[in-house]
């Protein structure tokens, strides 16, 4: 028998003599294939000792304050023998008492990737500050250079897709040439029609969504396996900046300008947690206020924001912490200061539990102001503790009359952990953490690519055995949840099927029910337009351009959209109008098409966000068989409905050098035949395994 030992909080946990601690690990399962598992075990018991009671801070005691929170998972370790064998957390579900005393804790173990979801919690997007480093304004000279800018070299776009008004191409020099959506260009004065720049909102790359969580989140570091810029499919994908349905909020420009505060300069490097350290800034926009800061409760605690004028011009500020609103003030005018003591004060005090803050100001005006000088201030004279006072400052600041697009602002209202799940059943990835705390994300394929082969024959009970069949269902539908702007729902309408869909079933009339796996994106049609002076359908353009209505063909907000941008450019280009005011246009001669291929061409890729093999919006041809089923489903999928897959069930005693060293990548073999692992249900105390196995 093994010795388990199980850590909390780096403080070794009581156990029973007699209790069985049990495992199981599964990353993907047949039954579900949509689902990132992480390891876990079933509840066990830990006995009520003095130790225990310490960790667990006597939790049958309701009437302790500050004491253990039993809805936060904490830090934990299981040993084998002295060794690692799985790092996570452990959740407490309820204490049992005896003669009215307690008498035993009951607890669950869960593998560290669970922590991803623990970490990120109820926060949306807009909660990723880091993101506001790439605020620009909006306004018809940045969006005219954003629609022609190289998506390769840029993170932000501002594609061809409209919000309200359809856009079409009509060369006849006699009819329709003052309809505003008319993308022919014109040069009389009198014609005055193309798409306005109103018309067009901006789009963020993926990859700095990515890399923005483990900046705002700094315990998740992702592995570059699959998040990485060399590959296209990923990469190059786009997010639609759509937080509302028609205009961008505060797009007309009329009345009031908001500007995030930017160029603060810190005084040095700083990292939470050091020793008298108590915040920093983080980049130009964002000061970061540490949990050593916030420890703090007496007067002699301060934080404080000045923003220095002589401006007699009126104007608001707001504060954001994690891009919630926590300050407004509106109608000020001259110097202000903002102050948090221990009382709370205007910005109130940082909180302990709430870790790290990360805090963006942004200032809105009817007029151009200068100030002198906008000013944050960290001070602690604690007793015991050395005097520190921290000041970070913009020195001269103009908040101009640009109208700026503040990134949390206008990103979709989706949760972070759900984007996240959306890219993991997009590519088909699993997620495990390693041992130097980063998690591991790459395709399922890739995953098993880095298998090692046991022979496992010895091991197993040769007494028991079970063979299942391999999928419960007949039949699996790849699809989006949203699908109802106005092209995709014609396509629709037209064909009975959804657009961009798949659906696998190997045979005709196989048992079991329909399994479908959903991504909480929009999945929207594009359209290449063609010259309608041409009767015959025959003149193409080389504009290809989205339509973000219902099929009312009214404003829709609908899920955040996906795509890849592609700049047009070049000799053949189709030139459009872009309209400057609603009064004017001018002649733009490159700009970026939306399209849901990496590439216009399917001889440069033909990788593409469909999950069934689609005619492509842009040429017209089925030759893009890169689609995402196929590049990231189809191998585990069609092993599993091959009429000789099976599940198989085995009771084994694994011996400790392959429980502590196995991944769920590897190949088991049994008296000569190779297996997938399904799941592993391992009893540390005593090495037996209930093995769920797939055939290859």
């Amino acid at each position: 028998m093994q010795v388990v030992e199980l850590y909390i909080s780096d403080t070794r946990v009581d156990l029973f003599k007699d209790e069985s601690v049990t495992i199981t690990d599964t990353i993907t399962n047949a039954k579900d294939v949509a689902k990132v598992f992480t390891a876990f075990s079933q509840q066990f018991s830990l006995p009520a000792s003095s130790t225990n009671n310490k960790i667990f801070k006597h939790y049958y005691n309701y009437d302790i304050t500050n004491g253990f929170d039993a809805r936060i998972r904490v830090s934990a370790i299981l040993k084998l023998n002295g060794v690692d064998f799985k790092i996570g957390k452990v959740k407490l579900n309820s204490v049992s008492l005896k003669n009215n005393k307690a008498y035993s804790y009951k607890v669950v173990f869960f593998g560290e990737t669970v922590a991803l979801n623990d970490t990120l919690g109820e926060d949306k997007l807009s909660a990723l500050s880091d993101l506001d480093t790439l605020s620009l304004n909006y306004n018809t000279g940045t969006v005219e250079a954003k629609l022609q800018v190289d998506p390769s070299t840029n993170d932000i776009v501002a594609p061809l897709i409209t919000h309200t008004t359809r856009l079409f191409y009509n060369s006849d020099n006699s009819a329709h040439l003052n309809d505003t959506g008319n993308l022919y260009y014109h040069t009389g004065s009198s014609h005055d029609h193309g798409v306005l720049w109103s018309d067009l909102k901006y789009a963020l790359r993926v990859h700095r969504i990515i890399e923005a969580i483990q900046v705002n989140y700094p315990s998740i570091s992702f592995s570059n396996d699959f998040f990485n810029t060399t590959n296209d499919p990923y990469h190059d994908l786009f997010m639609w900046l759509h937080r509302k349905s028609g205009d961008v909020g505060n797009g007309d420009q009329v009345s009031s300008f908001p500007t995030s505060i930017n160029g603060w300069t810190s005084s040095g490097t700083f990292t939470c947690g050091a020793s008298e350290v108590w915040g920093g800034m983080s980049n130009v926009s964002t000061l970061t206020i540490c949990p050593e800061f916030a420890a703090y409760s007496t007067t002699n605690t301060l934080m404080q924001l000045t923003l220095s004028t002589t401006s007699t011009d009126i104007y608001a500020v707001e504060v954001l912490q994690d891009g919630q609103s926590i300050y407004q003030a509106s109608g000020l005018t001259g110097s202000t200061t903002l102050t948090s003591t221990s009382a709370g004060g205007d910005l109130g005090l940082p909180s302990v539990s709430a870790g790290e803050w990360t805090v963006v100001v942004t200032v809105t005006g009817q007029n151009g102001i200068t100030f002198s000088d906008i000013k944050w201030t960290l001070r602690n004279n604690e007793p015991n503790e050395i005097p520190v006072t921290l000041d970070f400052s913009t020195g001269s600041f103009l908040c101009d009359t640009n109208f700026e697009f503040v990134i949390t602002q206008q990103i979709p209202d989706m949760k972070i952990i759900d984007f996240l799940t959306g890219i993991f059943k997009m590519f088909n990835l699993v997620a495990y953490t390693k041992p130097d705390g980063s998690i591991y994300i790459d395709t399922l394929d890739n995953f098993y690519a880095t298998s090692t082969t046991y022979d496992i024959s010895k091991y197993i009970d040769v007494n028991t055995s079970e063979v299942d069949v391999a999928l419960p269902y007949r039949q699996m539908n790849f699809t989006y949840e949203g699908l109802k702007t106005f092209l995709a729902a014609q396509w629709q309408q037209l064909n009975v099927a959804e657009w961009g869909a798949e659906k696998y079933n190997a045979e005709g009339g196989l048992d079991g029910g329909i399994y479908t796996l959903k991504l909480p994106f929009e999945h929207m049609q594009f359209e290449r337009l063609l010259d309608i002076e041409d009767v015959s359908g025959a003149t193409q353009t080389t504009i290809q351009w989205g339509f973000c209505v219902n099929d009312n063909e009214q404003s829709y907000i609908g899920k955040p959209i996906l795509f890849y941008p592609i700049l047009k450019s070049g000799g053949a280009t189709t030139s459009i109008s872009f309209r400057d005011t609603p009064t004017s246009h001018n002649e733009v001669t490159s700009y970026v098409l939306p399209s849901n291929s990496v590439a216009l061409a399917a001889s440069t890729s033909t990788a593409n966000k469909n999950f069934g093999l689609m005619i492509n919006e842009y040429t017209g041809l089925s030759n893009y068989t890169g689609t995402l089923y196929q590049n990231y489903y189809s191998t585990y999928i069609e092993n599993l409905f091959k009429t000789n897959a099976r599940i198989v069930k085995y009771t084994a005693y694994l011996p400790l050098h392959i429980i502590l060293n196995y991944t769920l990548a590897d190949i088991f073999v049994i008296n000569g035949k190779q297996y997938r692992i399904n799941s592993l249900n391992i009893n540390l105390t005593n090495n037996k395994s209930q093995i769920e196995l797939i055939t290859i």
